[in-house]
């Protein structure tokens, strides 16, 4: 008898030696970083993938242009890349196109960087649409009411490329029947280089002419001294009141 319970005590004993370790176990298991579990939990995942969406993700991720910020920076602010330049186009262009505009801009409207298609169609060659791409006139001017084309102006710099590029432009306007001048692409053209080259587009009767300042009528006059001597210049009839002043061939 004795020996029975002896043995029925080792017995529990045992069993609560086992629930014990069990316990402090199962502590321990709740108590431990879960992250390598988590880590195991995604490899498993992946595995179940289909190997050809994982190629497919992978590659969209190489070639997309978002960039992957880490978690710690994907609440901050991304940066501008981006700035407001100081005027528009370049100095080059900017300074032409006011002299240009002083010259003509009453009678006329200036646009600047104009593609070819905007204004020029190709006929029966469709091939041609292909070659007008990607093209433009450095200046266009059109009449201020009905829009029309009255002559292009470009801008053209050193080089055979320049060359070629005007060459193409020429052949194009002539057979629009268009005038199209060529200024050298620098920054110190005047204003009356300018109206020289555009008289033929401005053409006036030779014997009359308006003031560009005051509108009164204008008459021819020869320098007979001074830096000018020898020229010949429209002089308004109000001067000196009026110092409009114009050399001969020139327009307002």
């Amino acid at each position: 008898m004795v020996g029975f319970i002896t043995f029925i005590s080792i017995i529990a004993a045992i069993v609560m030696l086992f629930r014990h370790l069990r316990k402090r176990e199962m502590d321990a298991f709740r108590e431990a970083d879960m992250s390598t579990f988590e880590d195991f939990k995604t490899v498993r995942d992946k595995k179940r993938q289909d190997p050809v969406a994982v190629k497919a993700k992978a590659y969209v991720a190489a070639h997309s242009n978002v960039i992957a910020l880490p978690a710690s920076e994907a609440s901050q602010p991304i940066a501008s890349v981006y700035e407001l330049k100081k005027s528009l186009f370049d100095e080059v262009r900017r300074l032409f196109y006011e002299s240009l505009e002083r010259v003509v801009g009453e009678k006329y409207r200036i646009f600047v960087n104009v593609p070819l298609e905007e204004f020029i169609r190709v006929g029966k060659e469709k091939t041609g649409e292909r070659i007008l791409r990607g093209k433009n006139v450095s200046f266009l001017l059109c009449n201020k009411n009905a829009m029309t084309v009255a002559c292009g102006i470009q801008l053209r710099g050193a080089g055979s490329d320049f060359r070629r590029e005007f060459d193409f432009l020429q052949e194009l306007f002539r057979q629009i029947e268009k005038p199209l001048l060529d200024f050298p692409l620098i920054n110190n053209i005047s204003e009356e280089e300018i109206r020289e080259k555009l008289q033929d587009v401005f053409a006036e009767s030779p014997l009359t002419r308006s003031c560009p300042k005051c509108g009164n009528e204008m008459m021819m006059r020869k320098a007979v001294k001074g830096k000018n001597v020898g020229k010949t210049f429209w002089v308004c009839t109000e001067f000196p009141s009026c110092n409009g002043i114009t050399r001969i061939g020139r327009f307002p």
